[in-house]
């Protein structure tokens, strides 16, 4: 088997993505065999203290690192991983470290070119966004 690779910005592409009123989707370009790493979660990066202050403007892409490091993925230090979205069969998955600070999308299996990628986001996201919408 041959080492994972890591792909670039250049070889995906952002348009509508297949699932019904989640607006863009990220496809890639290239084959993407289980293991190659799709990119890294980018964006600003805040503190949980940031992230409660009632100033913040609300984000829907917001991912927990630790309470130190907490990446708001829009604005002009995200990148096209932010456009990933969910779904409960995904071909990629998210690892993220508390000790590097860091959030990695890796492929679960061989996507081939046109593909849409997708992740779990978790049980975590939907209850909280249940909370949002039961009013």
């Amino acid at each position: 088997m041959s080492k994972p690779k890591k792909w670039t910005a250049v070889d995906f592409e952002v348009k509508a993505s297949s699932v019904e009123g989640a607006g863009q989707g990220l496809f890639t370009k290239v084959r993407l065999e289980a293991e190659d790493t799709i990119g890294y979660y980018t964006g600003e990066v805040i503190s949980s203290e940031e992230f409660y202050h009632p100033d913040r403007p609300f984000s829907a892409y917001v991912l927990w690192v630790c309470h130190s490091h907490i990446i708001v993925g829009e604005g002009p230090k995200a990148n096209y991983t932010r456009f990933i979205n969910h779904s409960d069969q995904p071909n990629a998955s998210l690892t993220v470290s508390s000790r590097w600070k860091s959030a990695r999308f890796e492929a679960l299996r061989t996507i081939e070119p046109g593909e849409e990628i997708f992740f779990d986001y978790g049980d975590d996201y939907w209850e909280k966004e249940e909370l949002l919408t039961e009013d």
